[in-house]
């Protein structure tokens, strides 16, 4: 089967979408499928195995501020006055996209012509005035959580299948903390490390971690990844006097992401915001962290409270501070967690498995007609 992942950041942003388009890609050609990336311009391909066609276009941050959903829809737009031509001529089979933004630019090919099978999978409920009308170019609705597919239902009245994101279990795998490492990043041999991998926005709650921290002296947090909250966290890390505690690295490859992780000893997601899924958490615990998490969204369906890790009233800095204090002091349950995290992770989260299901789903060979 031909394949098309169409997400115009999938070519320069790091991210949780952009990760699943390169690594569903990737687990979809090992079994044997041609799959093609198609996205606005960036950096080189991210797997071998899967191609990248890319075209010029004006990025978010270029669109008049009227709104984050605005920006993200032009931004989409930008890509489609370009790459409609592509789509129309490369004659897939299948073309999967991840946001309602994306629905215009398909509908309007559908008219033109394209018989390839449309899959929207959703990890958000960034929804907009006339997106349900757009909507009916979609042939498989699916979904990465029960809780976004639930939502997803109340929108579009359609019924959505549940496909949770996933990991390479090899890549991401237990190792050896490397004292060097630590001491390099200004981190204590014997301190409990807290890691968190995500962009620095306001509703990933990482200034909770920041608070709850600053009364666990043994305590480090270190904070993988750039954005605009950055200089605020800094600020309040500095008036908490415990900036020497918490650690920026800024954005990395996401294949520098293993090395990272194996250097902690918990994970955190203390999203404040809306999670759906949450595919850092699931990296997290194949290379054997426990996680604390919020309980929120799609996270709930990830962590098994107790047992890999712990889920938190979002945004309680107190209940933060206790569950840190707890596992500092017993180590042999952050290990037991950490055990029981990777073995979930093999179990449940790869990327394999999503391959799989994704291409049951399309399979079925449903279209629609080019007038709808």
């Amino acid at each position: 089967m031909k394949i098309c992942f169409y997400n115009a950041t999938a070519s320069f942003l790091h991210g949780g979408l952009e990760t699943y388009c390169w690594e569903a890609g990737h687990a979809l050609a090992r079994r044997g499928h041609e799959v093609t990336i198609v996205a606005g311009d960036g950096d080189a391909p991210r797997q071998p195995d899967v191609g990248l066609v890319t075209f010029p276009i004006r990025r978010e941050p270029e669109w008049l501020d009227i709104g984050t959903r605005f920006q993200r829809f032009m931004e989409r737009m930008s890509l489609a006055r370009r790459a409609l031509p592509h789509l129309l001529a490369a004659h897939y089979d299948a073309i999967v996209i991840n946001k309602p933004f994306d629905f215009p630019a398909l509908w309007w090919a559908r008219r033109k012509g394209l018989r390839a099978q449309i899959a929207f999978r959703s990890g958000g409920t960034e929804f907009y005035p006339l997106d349900r009308f757009f909507s009916r170019v979609v042939d498989h609705w699916i979904s990465t959580s029960r809780y976004n597919a639930d939502q997803v239902e109340a929108r579009y009245h359609k019924e959505v299948s549940v496909i949770h994101n996933g990991v390479d279990t090899a890549l991401f795998s237990p190792g050896a903390c490397e004292p060097g490492w630590r001491r390099g990043h200004g981190v204590p041999d014997n301190a409990l490390l807290v890691l968190s991998v995500g962009r620095l926005v306001g509703w990933k709650g990482q200034r909770v971690v920041i608070e709850a921290i600053a009364e666990a002296p043994a305590a480090h947090y270190t904070l993988v990844g750039d954005g605009p909250e950055r200089s605020v966290l800094e600020g309040l890390a500095q008036r908490l006097g415990i900036a020497g505690r918490v650690h920026f690295i800024g954005g990395v490859k996401h294949g520098e992401l293993p090395r990272i992780l194996r250097q902690a000893d918990l994970f955190v997601q203390p999203s404040i915001g809306e999670e759906s899924f949450g595919i850092s958490v699931v990296e997290a615990m194949a290379s054997g962290l426990p996680v604390l998490a919020s309980r929120n969204g799609g996270l709930v369906e990830i962590v098994s409270d107790g047992a890999t890790g712990r889920l938190l009233p979002v945004g309680d800095v107190a209940a933060w501070r206790a569950a840190i204090a707890d596992l500092d002091t017993d180590r042999d349950a952050l290990r037991r967690m950490g055990v029981a995290a990777r073995a979930r992770a093999e179990a449940e989260f790869t990327w394999a498995a999503n391959a799989r299901k994704l291409e049951q789903v399309l399979n079925t060979g449903v279209t629609q007609c080019a007038a709808s």
